[in-house]
């Protein structure tokens, strides 16, 4: 292979060494762990119980354990900040980065909890090890300042340590405003394909921009409707549910014998929750089949509507990557890129702001 002069910004240094560090387990307390269902103590990344999972479809349970929209929050006063990850399953699809399926981002708060992007722990480019370790330093190194870490979509961590400097202060992180989370279920788009990295998802946006905690049940090619799928969320508190799962039915008939009935179940355990369905976003490159689909969504919805229920929303996906450069919201005219995802957090949360009665903060 020819050699190159690459830029030394690209490459990753996983051999990292400070000599007063300590390490902690960051399932442990003052950790404060989010996303995850926590029933299963030898997983950290679990999102559904393997035993529900495997009842479902084969897919789920592949995927249970992928960590998308798991969190971690915790202050330090620590001259740096150091991660230690060990991996379980993972994927790297053609359209997704290594940053987005293995990395990790770290984001730093204010006192309300709207969080700013800080730092990108970058795993090798051609990932082929079980873990890796990477490094933050701080630039200003005075006071305690307090963190959101988010965990890779598309690979299970096993295991996380975070290293802070010996005699530094470690406490628990912000709180977040909503005691209840809310619930995304949904295709790769919920999933979080193709952003750049576990922040750029639009569920991740909009927790960073209210301060809110969500759960992302996203579960590429492998969100059917399903009704035991549906029992399971119905099961979990939430102050919200948003539904988009249209992308990964293999026909218009597929989707109007799952969509409604899916509302169904959930209400026969939720009968007060918000239920907010989405229609997919990349309408501008086949309005036709995809209208088809938005019909039988808005037919589920003006149904619900029709039978008294007051807390039930639609969400167009035809309107949400409304503007400049419409067509350049996707990486591959389904997964949208960042500039897609962020145009679905404005689209949703103007429909979350008024039912969660929030203010929204910075991005």
């Amino acid at each position: 292979m020819k050699s190159f002069n690459w830029d030394p910004n690209l490459f990753v240094n996983s051999e990292v060494v400070q000599e007063d560090v300590v390490w902690y387990d960051a399932s442990e307390k003052p950790f404060c762990v989010y996303g995850f269902d926590r029933g299963e103590k030898d997983l950290f990344s679990c999102r559904i119980p393997e035993g529900i999972a495997k009842d479902i479809r084969p897919g789920i349970l592949g995927m249970r354990a992928y960590a998308a929209g798991g969190r971690i929050r915790f202050g330090t006063d620590s001259s740096y900040i150091l991660i230690r990850a060990e991996y379980g399953n993972g994927n790297v699809p053609s359209i997704c980065s290594c940053c987005l399926t293995h990395g990790f981002d770290l984001y730093c708060c204010d006192m309300q909890g709207h969080e700013r992007f800080c730092h990108l722990f970058r795993v090798p480019s051609l990932f082929d090890q079980e873990s890796f370790t990477s490094l933050y330093k701080r630039r200003d190194k005075s006071e305690t300042a307090y963190y959101t870490l988010n965990f890779p979509c598309f690979s299970e961590v096993s295991k996380l340590y975070i290293g802070l400097q010996k005699g530094s202060i470690l406490t628990q992180g912000i709180d977040y405003i909503n005691a209840k989370p809310v619930v995304f279920y949904g295709s790769s788009l919920t999933h979080g394909a193709a952003a750049s990295r576990p922040g750029n998802t639009y569920t991740a946006f909009i927790s960073q921009k209210y301060n809110l905690n969500y759960v992302n049940l996203g579960f590429a090619g492998n969100a059917k409707g399903d009704e035991l799928m549906a029992k399971y969320i119905a099961g979990k508190e939430m102050s919200a549910f948003v539904c988009e799962y249209d992308h990964n039915a293999k026909s218009v008939e597929e989707l109007r014998n799952t969509h409604y009935h899916f509302y169904e179940v959930f209400r026969e355990y939720q009968k007060d929750v918000p239920f907010i369905m989405m229609s997919r976003p990349s309408f501008h490159h086949n309005p036709e089949g995809i209208g088809k689909m938005r019909s039988i969504i808005k037919e589920s919805y003006e149904k619900a509507k029709a039978n008294g229920d007051k807390n039930v929303y639609f969400i167009d996906g035809e309107t949400l990557f409304e503007g400049d450069y419409v067509l350049s919201c996707t990486s591959d005219g389904v997964h949208p890129n960042d500039l897609g995802f962020y145009r679905m957090a404005k689209g949703i949360s103007q429909v979350l702001e008024d039912i969660l009665k929030i203010s929204g903060g910075v991005v």
